[in-house]
């Protein structure tokens, strides 16, 4: 097996179980890529992983012993994986990469069908072993590769296949009594944002009838949807017209009306304004608006004109919920651009909630980019 080495000193995150190791925190490496042990300067053993040469993150570990990566290893990762959602039904995220000890993979589940994204050199290169154990533990009837920007950027050519099985021309998703179908081609490139889950059903909780609701970046209308059947009038706005499509379905399946927008967001909110609509409840769920550091600057842009366009909307009463999914975007980053834009509209608010992703996308204490999604709800509080 390869052997890779770390300069003195830099063992200390591995031993509190970091499964990261960068290409200049090794004193020895391969020179080509494979399974590979990883070991202190002193020479004790730290784990095993899969070295990818040429990579920032040259080194990813599976485990932290000196166990094998084979078939077996991984049908006790999953068999780990699905024990623990075992109470979530049969729609949830069954592994989550570092999370779950199984880095650059991640399973959606939808019933017996799985979407699989595979984001690093590593992880594909292993897929003759995790493959097979996947689909004895799951038992589903059909796996999809799904293609990520993740992947690209680590050098993957992949393109959308079946791992096995044939998928269906359209994935079924149930939530709650919500039910959509969505074709196959919609799921493949943004799922159904499970992540979202927790944070639906909270949002359904406060909405009552006669209320006005506004879900931006609504893809298929988790919220407006939910708000629709407690007898809201809902407004969902996305550009992608195949989501909105979806929605549309499962409202007529629902039995409730949705009105949709399609078109940028910040300039149907800018719309919005300018024809005087007022909401008493507003969602704001962009896609990842910071994919590496130096983005923040214009993520924080991005979200304090989006949250100035929503206090302007807001009824008296109405409250903002402010979603960012990208690890690079912290709580306080959200904050601050709250507080920009209540600078900007002259707006006092409170912060009522603050929320993180749900327990199929555990966040684990040691891998600080395990928590990606932050939510904030925010309240305007005025005062004399």
């Amino acid at each position: 097996m390869q052997r890779a080495v770390l300069k003195p000193g830099k063992e200390k995150k591995v031993k509190n179980f970091y499964p990261t190791v960068y290409a200049d925190e090794l004193a020895e490496a391969p020179k080509a890529p494979g399974i590979t042990r990883l070991y202190a300067a002193g020479g004790e053993p730290l784990g095993t992983g899969y070295f990818e040469p040429g990579s920032r993150a040259a080194l990813r570990l599976y485990r932290f012993d000196e166990g094998p990566l084979d078939a077996a290893f991984f049908e006790v990762r999953f068999r780990e994986a699905a024990r623990r959602r075992e109470r979530l039904g049969p729609y949830h995220r069954l592994v989550h990469a570092e999370a779950d000890g199984l880095p650059g993979l991640v399973v959606d589940r939808f019933s017996e069908v799985l979407l699989v994204q595979v984001r690093t050199q590593g992880a594909w290169a292993l897929k003759d072993r995790w493959i097979p154990a996947l689909e004895r533990v799951t038992g589903a009837r059909a796996a999809v590769l799904v293609p990520t920007e993740y992947g690209k950027k680590a050098g993957l050519s992949l393109e959308k296949r079946a791992l096995w099985g044939t998928p269906p021309k359209t994935l079924a998703y149930e939530e709650d009594g919500l039910s959509f179908e969505l074709p196959l081609e919609l799921a493949q490139t943004k799922g159904f944002y499970l992540d979202q889950r927790e944070n639906r059903r909270l949002f359904e909780a406060e909405v009552q009838p006669g209320m006005a609701v506004l879900d931006v970046y609504s893809h298929v209308g988790g919220f407006a949807l939910r708000a629709a059947r407690k007898g809201a009038r809902a407004l969902a706005v996305d550009k992608d017209l195949a989501a909105l499509g979806a929605l549309d379905r499962a409202a007529r399946t629902l039995g409730v009306w949705v009105d949709v927008r399609s078109g940028d967001a910040p300039r149907v909110l800018a719309a919005l304004v300018a024809e005087g609509h007022r909401f008493d409840r507003i969602v704001l769920d962009p896609p990842a608006l910071a994919k590496s550091p130096r983005d923040l600057p214009r993520a924080k842009h991005i979200f304090t004109e989006l949250l100035a366009h929503a206090f302007r909307l807001l009824a008296p009463g109405g409250r903002v919920w402010v979603s960012s999914c990208s690890y690079y975007v912290k709580e306080a980053d959200l904050l601050e651009a709250a507080r920009r834009a209540g600078a900007d509209t002259a707006t006092r608010f409170r912060v009522v909630r603050i929320t993180h992703q749900p327990d199929d996308h555990p966040w684990v204490a040691q891998v600080p980019e395990t928590l990606y999604l932050k939510t904030l709800v925010l309240e305007p509080h005025p005062i004399s």
